[in-house]
């Protein structure tokens, strides 16, 4: 996440995702591995302080993550949404409404 790739962790056994990330699949317990987060999703919930709007989008595999949505326009749910991420001392996830 130091770079900026968000990675989802998943069972290639079992082909489970698994999420929060931890080394063995919750499953058949085999090794966990990871694989590239495609970085889109959709907006399931939102809500807005002030000038800023932030929810609830589920990315891949049905992983759901919050964070500050950026938008030109009221977001809508079901609307699309690409994810960028950065680390500091703790994960930060935004996410920009994708026109369609």
């Amino acid at each position: 996440m130091k770079k900026g790739v968000f990675q989802i962790c998943y069972c290639k056994k079992c082909n489970n995702t698994i999420w929060p990330p931890r080394e063995i699949c919750h499953i058949c317990n085999s090794k966990s591995d990871w694989k590239k987060s495609t970085n889109f999703g959709k907006i399931l919930e939102f809500s807005k302080k002030e000038s800023m709007y932030f929810g609830l989008i589920e990315i891949d595999d049905g992983i759901r993550i919050l964070g500050n949505i950026t938008s030109t326009s009221s977001p809508k749910v079901g609307q699309l949404v690409r994810m960028n991420v950065s680390f500091n001392s703790k994960p930060n996830y935004s996410f920009i409404v994708e026109n369609n």
